[in-house]
């Protein structure tokens, strides 16, 4: 597995290539990473996840809203994070990219 570490501009290192998170979102895009990162609700007589599928499933979500955000990345190419890294990238976003702020439960754990 491997971590990643954010530049202050935006910019990080995954698999020997460079991405930017840009300063700017086109409305579409700001819609689809909240929509991405929006809690889950549990249904009553539902499907009930275990902690590991429930890992799995944020990750996943994760993945999907940065690769919604980045230009040229692509959900695949976060599959080597841990959890811990996703959500790490997502608390830099929230904190240097204020349009994308969101308060969500994918990120707390």
């Amino acid at each position: 597995m491997q971590t990643i570490s954010m530049e202050a501009d935006g910019v990080f290192q995954l698999d020997g290539r460079s991405y930017r998170i840009p300063r700017e979102f086109s409305p579409r895009e700001v819609f689809s990473y909240h929509r991405l990162l929006e809690p889950i609700p549990d249904i009553p007589g539902g499907t009930s996840l275990d902690d590991d599928q429930r890992r799995q499933q944020q990750a996943f979500l994760l993945r999907r809203a940065a690769a919604c955000i980045v230009p040229g990345l692509q959900a695949e190419h976060l599959q080597s994070l841990e959890l811990r890294d996703l959500q790490g990238l997502h608390r830099w976003i929230a904190e240097h990219r204020p349009d994308l702020a969101v308060a969500s439960p994918l990120l707390n754990h």
